[in-house]
């Protein structure tokens, strides 16, 4: 249980502090950074699953629908990925953290609209505070590049959407999405938009640092299924306050980020408001059952 905690925290942990290894890779364009990252991810995670034994069985469950799932799942996971990439190179930390902390609330947003998915007051109450925190900042945090985190926080929760509906694990649905974008990327490598040339000069620790983003997308990823196979879902819903607590320490502390008492504000009633979706599951089974009529 304590190892399973410990690798929940930990991805999330590695997932925070990655934007300052984005950021030393700033003398690389984005596109050239998120391009690698398709290829190298793809990389690493056939030899992930080769080692594991994840390739048996894959063809039969790799049907038609989860192919469809997983081609829309890797439009928004590119999406995200490069957004993440210019927002740590370019010292926009504090809004990607926002944006991982509304993400859950996408879902939440689905469930609305949803046929037949019922919510309760607690979530209409959490919705309705994030919206009013993130009107807040949109109006009065004249500091942050307001598309960072709507475009984080919307591409990941509909993420998470996608991936509820698959029937892949975690290491085959990430194999299936980077093999679609690798294909997308060698389509649009015939186009003079896009290109994966390295800057001049670029020293030997670049490089080496280059090679392993395959390691920093995956390596999250195996400790979350870790933590994922042990953990019940009550347990893992705390690890959702992690990654953007941290994103937010980073942002202060190494890239000394501006922030208006305004965006903190914003920044605390969101995290509040993901504490009620995290504790309403307590709270639903620390109300007495009704009494039964006699």
């Amino acid at each position: 249980m304590l190892s399973a905690a410990l690798s929940g925290v930990s991805g999330n942990l590695i997932l925070g502090f990655s934007s300052l290894y984005w950021k030393a890779l700033a003398q690389v364009p984005p596109t050239v950074l998120l391009g690698l990252r398709i290829v190298f991810s793809l990389a690493t995670l056939l030899l992930v699953m080769a080692v594991l034994g994840r390739f048996r069985g894959l063809r039969q469950r790799l049907t038609p629908r989860a192919l469809a799932i997983h081609t829309a799942a890797a439009l928004l996971v590119v999406v995200n990925w490069g957004t993440f990439i210019w927002a740590s190179i370019h010292g926009h930390v504090v809004e990607s953290g926002l944006g991982y902390l509304i993400a859950p609330f996408v879902a939440i947003g689905v469930g609305v609209i949803a046929p037949g998915d019922r919510m309760s007051w607690l979530r209409k109450g959490a919705l309705a505070l994030i919206a009013a925190a993130v009107l807040a900042m949109v109006q009065r945090s004249g500091e942050l590049a307001h598309w960072v985190y709507l475009l984080i926080g919307g591409t990941w929760g509909a993420y998470a959407c996608l991936k509820k509906l698959t029937t892949l694990d975690a290491f085959s649905g990430l194999l299936c999405e980077t093999a679609v974008l690798c294909v997308l990327l060698a389509l649009s490598l015939a186009t003079p938009y896009m290109s994966l040339r390295l800057p001049h000069g670029l020293s030997a620790g670049a490089m080496l640092a280059l090679g392993l983003c395959g390691v920093v997308s995956v390596l999250p990823l195996w400790l979350f299924s870790l933590a994922a196979a042990r953990l019940p879902l009550s347990v893992m819903g705390f690890f959702q306050f992690v990654l953007p607590t941290t994103q937010l320490v980073v942002a202060l502390v190494f890239y000394r980020q501006e922030v208006s008492l305004n965006t903190l504000l914003s920044f605390a009633v969101i995290w509040c408001a993901l504490g009620i979706l995290v504790a309403e599951p307590f709270l639903r089974r620390a109300r007495p059952a009704p009494e039964a009529s006699s």
